[in-house]
């Protein structure tokens, strides 16, 4: 963990899950808008996936994968992942970035809904 503006962050991801298959998915989403910031980016979940490799029980245990989210990268596939990473790293970038993130519209939308009854109460009492 790393501090942020004093919050506790997660040094390499910013939402993490467990799939029904055991694997533990990395997700990254990241304002980085040139490929050799995003490749730099790239290499700490590379060396992080060494780490793992090297924990026989997280190995064992778990099977791990990142995705990195440059949303502000612009092309297609521009960032090399290390061929001994591809099977567990990719990297999403520009307008197919954006499109895996318009899913969190939902989750606004869903938080807002209870702020509105929160005020449609408040309105009631006063």
């Amino acid at each position: 963990w790393t501090s942020w503006n004093g919050y506790n962050t997660h040094y390499l991801c910013d939402i993490f899950f467990l799939t029904k298959n055991r694997e533990i998915v990395l997700v990254d989403v990241t304002g980085l808008d040139t490929d050799d910031q995003v490749t730099k980016k790239v290499n700490k979940h590379v060396r992080f996936m060494r780490k793992i490799a090297g924990n026989k029980k997280m190995a064992q245990k778990f099977k791990w994968r990142s995705v990195v989210l440059a949303p502000g990268l612009k092309g297609k596939d521009t960032v090399e992942v290390p061929e001994e990473a591809r099977k567990s790293i990719r990297v999403i970038q520009g307008r197919a970035a954006r499109g895996y993130l318009r899913g969190l519209q939902q989750i606004y939308r869903y938080t807002r809904q209870f702020e509105d009854e929160e005020d449609e109460e408040g309105k009631e009492d006063g």
